[in-house]
């Protein structure tokens, strides 16, 4: 199909809400016309969309990709009593490892004071990995510490750096999820999203581009990945701004989260006195990266919730700022950057940082935030008071930690209130308009997440990448309201079984 004539449309966002016309010609947006003045000399096609709406697709710019895929396929421990835990881990049949996801704290009394024992009593053969809720602390077996050469006297507890590991241990081969994820976002009304896994994630999408699935991503490269490739020399960035994958990034973990009582603080947990929680990284070792990731043409992108995470990585990202060369235009961002302290606002405006925030995550976190935080509650998911003060703001799901989608992570951002939109505003102070919101999903991530000119704006000459919709944009809180019918990606449509738009 060379040129697609769309009639009776509705575009969002535009203040106009009178029906148009959409001419797409090679993928590409030529033009938005009133009713009946579209050019159809050449149009192969012309489809009526009755009143429906169109937007822009989605651009999630913080999740984790095929992990989320992977997800999907271990066992769900979310909400569960210990008995309900081990009769639904004693169901799921492996031979190679049992991955579970989802306890939350405290760890369940049963499992106490030894998780390790008490999953050896019942699984003494295979390893076992239970991911906590933010999957920054792991409950194993003797199994898998054995493999780690962790002693026999160990809880069997692991945050951070050592869960990682033990993930490392078990963890299935990602190269054949890529087309499974590509269609699970998709089938979200996303068409671009910005992934942070490991090595192997990346050799998945160089093996299979997600542009053959019509979706375009962009991948960061583990901060230990990209140290140990300097040993053989320069690594540059891979891809460009038109390429349907690219790697642009080098993600760096500051600290770790506010539900482990790790993100590292400059005063301490409210409810726990004497801990600030996890300083992963700082000081020289931090800006040593920095500054050779920047030489070479990368950008940052810093784990940091706490407020002294955050003000670690803004001097990090100065730091790399000051050595990159001239003629490399490269975003640097703060991946979550859920607490801000009002004094850092000043070096953070300067750095030039776009602050990549997950709203969604005030749905789990609204329930421990004030007892953690306290009156610093106040300046956590700073959406307002950062866009108030200038700085650049983007917006991710942090899937499978949430849910991906994003209707939902926009009414978090809007109302900060509870998935069925009762309870009151957490930090009311700091909500912004729904189009904001938006914007932060679409044409404002484009920019950040290094995506061809235009992307998420649907103006004349850029990618005609967009989602139908039955109901109007301002009124869906969640997916299932939203009423997509059908997304158009690459020149296709690309969702299978929905109707008269299915080509």
């Amino acid at each position: 199909m060379t040129q697609l004539l769309l009639t009776s449309v509705r575009r969002y966002p535009d203040s106009n809400q009178q029906p148009l016309e959409l001419l797409i010609d090679s993928g590409r947006v030529e033009g938005w016309y009133s009713p009946g003045k579209a050019p159809r000399a050449n149009v192969d096609e012309v489809i009526d969309l009755e009143g429906r709406w169109i937007a822009p697709t989605f651009v999630d710019s913080h999740l984790h990709l095929l992990y989320t895929e992977q997800h999907s396929k271990q066992v769900d421990l979310a909400c569960l009593s210990v008995d309900e835990i081990d009769e639904k881990l004693s169901a799921k049949q492996s031979d190679v490892a049992l991955i579970g996801h989802g306890w939350r704290d405290p760890i369940p009394e049963k499992m106490l004071p030894n998780p390790r024992r008490f999953l050896d009593q019942r699984f003494p053969e295979i390893p076992v990995l239970l991911w906590n809720a933010d999957f920054h602390r792991v409950l194993v077996n003797s199994k898998l510490l054995d493999l780690l050469n962790k002693d026999s006297g160990h809880p069997g507890v692991l945050v951070e750096e050592e869960a990682e590991e033990a993930w490392n241990l078990v963890k299935s081969d990602p190269s054949d999820e890529v087309a499974g994820a590509c269609h699970r976002l998709l089938g979200f009304g996303i068409s671009a999203a910005t992934t942070f896994d490991r090595g192997e994630s990346i050799k998945a999408f160089l093996k299979s581009t997600p542009g053959d699935h019509g979706v375009i991503v962009r991948h960061g490269l583990a901060e230990e990945e990209f140290l140990e490739s300097l040993e053989g020399g320069d690594i540059p960035p891979v891809g460009g701004l038109e390429d349907d994958f690219a790697v642009r990034w080098v993600k760096i973990f500051v600290d770790g989260t506010l539900g482990s009582r790790t993100a590292w603080m400059k005063k301490d947990f409210s409810d726990d006195p004497g801990n600030r929680g996890v300083c992963r990284r700082s000081g020289e070792s931090l800006f040593h990266t920095a500054r050779e990731a920047a030489l070479r043409g990368w950008g940052l992108a810093l784990h940091a919730i706490g407020d002294a995470a955050v003000h670690e990585a803004i001097h990090a990202i100065r730091v790399a700022q000051s050595v990159r060369p001239s003629h490399i235009k490269m975003s640097d961002r703060i991946e979550h950057l859920q607490l801000l302290d009002p004094e850092d606002i000043p070096l953070l405006i300067e750095s030039g940082a776009y602050a990549s925030l997950q709203p969604c995550h005030l749905f789990e976190d609204r329930q421990i935030i004030r007892s953690r935080w306290g009156d610093r509650a106040d300046f956590a998911i700073p959406f307002r008071q950062l866009m108030s003060e200038g700085v650049p703001v983007i917006t991710g799901t942090d899937a499978p930690i949430e849910s991906l989608d994003p209707w939902a992570d926009i009414y978090a951002a809007v109302h900060r209130k509870n998935r069925d939109g009762s309870g009151v505003a957490e930090g009311p102070r700091q909500r912004v308009t729904f189009e904001e919101a938006f914007l932060s999903k679409t044409a404002w991530a484009a920019v950040a997440n290094q995506l061809p000119s235009g992307y998420g704006t649907l103006k004349p000459g850029s990618r005609a990448d967009f989602q139908v919709l039955e109901k109007e944009p301002q009124l869906v809180a969640n997916h299932a309201e939203s009423g997509l019918v059908q997304v158009f990606t690459f020149g296709a449509w690309r969702l299978v079984g929905k109707g008269s738009l299915s080509l």
